[in-house]
């Protein structure tokens, strides 16, 4: 730590890099889907909503994703799903009222 003080004193370090900087973490692409593997992921929703740690893995594998990208795929759609459903049933009930 006293060398990093020295350093800064110094003027061999800039307070940023002195302390670290969030913005020295570099977001990740977002990831663009391919329409084949839209079409499988939601093929394999369509059977089951939650797959497995094992049933994530193989699909990554077999569409050439990370395991990470196909697990936030499955949040994203069951998210989607569900807004879906309130906004169904929003418009049903205000339908119902008037």
């Amino acid at each position: 730590m006293k060398e990093a003080e020295e350093r800064y004193k110094n003027g061999n370090q800039t307070l940023t890099e002195f302390m670290g900087s969030e913005s020295s973490k570099k977001r990740k692409r977002r990831t663009s889907f391919t329409p084949t593997a839209l079409e499988f992921l939601n093929l394999f929703f369509e059977k089951n909503t939650h797959p497995t740690g094992s049933e994530m893995t193989e699909l990554s594998e077999q569409l050439n994703y990370e395991r990470e990208v196909v697990r936030v795929w499955f949040c994203n759609k069951r998210q989607a799903l569900r807004n879906t459903n309130k906004k169904f049933e929003t418009n049903t009930t205000y339908h119902q009222i008037v």
